[in-house]
């Protein structure tokens, strides 16, 4: 004979459940009516009610004043507290360390930048990469403690425990555990150019207008490429999807000596690219000589990854995409040379800051992660360290 009476443990199971049912429901929107919770988590509209005052009581979410229309009870709304915690999104580079510091629905409040050299030494590195989360912080006006998760991307291949396999830009890089270093609850850290096309899919151009398959030619004082193939970040099997730079045929590095030659010589080096873009931009003709070798190496290796995933979109990306009104069509030209077939070219808005967005990024998909996974038990009184 079966018993009719639930488990004490089926009981709280069922809850939690139904908590991350109706968090992940607002939290994927930002705000939501009552009656839209129900319909979006599939719960009774009692079991609803119930898991809302919990999750204002433990400071989740928060009742959002209705705007009063008419007669009648307005409809009450609830969105999530992206103010609660906050993540900083790092972009640890051979020349720089940029950090950008969001809330939990990806709101930028801060951008540091720090100057390194590639001979920079590891531990200095990983010390000024400290200082931009500080740095941050300040600038944000919020406690350290408020930020619950790191995101960091670098140059170099990075493996899925958040360690540089690889890095060919600095010299002691590889070897570096990034997750292990910095001393926040949750730490997560990828390739840079893989970042910067997460940057791109997620606040780049509108989702509308975004085709699902792009190439990402990430574009700066170090070049790369990444993939997003079916609406989704390909990494590959070691995190080394795109990964062109050990191909002896794809001249990048040599290809930014094309900028540095008709600039003079006492510019210092972080800055020729900028004026050799801006000299071409003027009209000078050795300039836009140089602007079009430069593209004929980026052309090379993007063709060669335009002719095996067949995408609708090429973006643009990284520093150098704020020189697309002289970079554009003359890698259009090249691209033409060597494709059967041009995809839509575009460049990105994001500039500079497309690196460290999609660290944040990533960061906030770890913190989702944690917070709507149920194996994790009930969600705590929420506070400045609640993961």
């Amino acid at each position: 004979m079966g018993s009719s009476v639930v488990d004490g443990g089926d009981h709280s199971r069922l809850r939690q459940l139904n908590e991350r049912a109706v968090l992940g429901s607002v939290r994927a929107a930002g705000e939501l009516r009552v009656a839209e919770i129900v319909e979006q988590s599939g719960l009774g509209r009692t079991a609803v009610e119930e898991v809302l005052a919990s999750l204002v009581t433990r400071q989740w979410l928060v009742e959002v004043s209705p705007a009063i229309r008419g007669r009648g009870r307005p409809a009450r709304s609830y969105r999530f507290r992206a103010e609660a915690g906050y993540v900083v999104g790092l972009d640890i580079g051979a020349f720089s360390v940029r950090g950008v510091l969001t809330d939990l629905d990806g709101r930028m409040l801060a951008n540091v930048r720090r100057s390194v050299t590639p001979e920079t030494p590891r531990k200095q590195r990983l010390a000024t990469a400290d200082r931009v989360i500080a740095d941050c912080a300040r600038e944000a006006g919020v406690p350290v403690a408020r930020v619950w998760a790191v995101g960091a991307g670098t140059t170099g291949l990075v493996d899925a425990t958040g360690t540089v396999v690889r890095a060919n830009a600095i010299p002691d890089w590889a070897g570096t555990n990034l997750a292990g270093h910095f001393k926040t609850q949750l730490v997560v850290a990828d390739n840079d150019s893989q970042l910067a096309a997460l940057a791109e899919q997620r606040r780049g151009t509108p989702n509308s207008s975004s085709p699902a398959d792009m190439v990402f030619l990430h574009a700066g004082r170090r070049t790369g490429l990444a993939l997003v193939l079916d609406g989704q970040l390909r990494r590959g099997a070691f995190g080394a999807a795109a990964d062109m730079s050990a191909l002896k045929g794809v001249a990048w590095e040599a290809a930014l000596e094309y900028l540095h030659d008709v600039v003079p010589a006492e510019i210092p080096a972080v800055d020729k690219a900028e004026r050799a873009f801006a000299a071409a931009r003027e009209g000078d003709r050795a300039a836009r000589a140089a602007v079009r070798k430069y593209a004929r190496a980026m052309a090379v290796a993007a063709a060669t990854a335009i002719a095996i995933v067949d995408p609708r979109l090429l973006v643009l990306g990284g520093a150098f995409s704020q020189a697309a009104d002289v970079l554009l069509e003359p890698l259009a030209a090249e691209l033409d040379r060597l494709c059967p077939r041009v995809p839509e070219l575009r460049a990105s808005s994001l500039g500079p800051l497309c690196v460290a967005l999609g660290a944040a990024s990533l960061a906030q998909d770890a913190i989702d992660t944690r917070l709507l996974s149920p194996s994790r038990g009930p969600l705590p009184q929420l506070s400045a360290r609640s993961l």
